[in-house]
């Protein structure tokens, strides 16, 4: 799939398979919100391509209405992928039964990692999964730290060349 910020022609490219692990983990996590983080890489100046999608550490925490993403192990992976040029893209979580709109909680944790010098993510992505496993919606979201602003970016679905 690909999602397009027209007004910029920003890009996020996510492939099938990405998707099919999303479905994987919301459907381990039943009723509550789960997560994890978004690494890919930068072809050009206005795509990010997703190139994994990494589960809830095992540190982390959720309930119903909410979720709390851990940092135990990050640190490596994280390291171990920007050695191979992948690198943090953003944030993915779910929303059982709920809406792709983020919540307040959401756009401050966009925007706080967009001003973070220990992120080096100036323009975090965000995807926010409604529904359930079987039944969902994908929101697509990028916060600009400059327009101190989140957008959300479109499906593309004229074809691509």
């Amino acid at each position: 799939m690909i999602f397009i910020l027209k007004s910029t022609g920003i890009k996020v490219v996510i492939e099938s398979h990405h998707i099919k692990k999303m479905e994987r983990l919301i459907k381990t996590a039943g009723l509550n919100e789960t997560g994890g983080i978004i690494l890919g890489s930068y072809p050009d100046f206005t795509t990010a391509e997703v190139s994994e999608i990494l589960g809830p550490p095992s540190d982390s925490r959720a309930g119903r209405y909410w979720f709390e993403r851990g940092i135990k192990g990050l640190k490596s992976i994280l390291n171990a992928a920007w050695n191979q040029n992948q690198y943090y893209l953003g944030e993915w979580h779910f929303h059982p039964n709920g809406t792709v709109e983020p919540s307040p909680q959401d756009f401050q944790q966009m925007k706080k990692i967009s001003k973070s010098e220990k992120y080096y993510c100036p323009e975090p992505l965000m995807i926010i999964i409604a529904g359930n496993f079987q039944n969902y919606i994908l929101g697509v979201y990028i916060t600009d730290r400059k327009l101190n602003k989140t957008f959300q970016l479109a499906e593309y679905t004229e074809e691509v060349k």
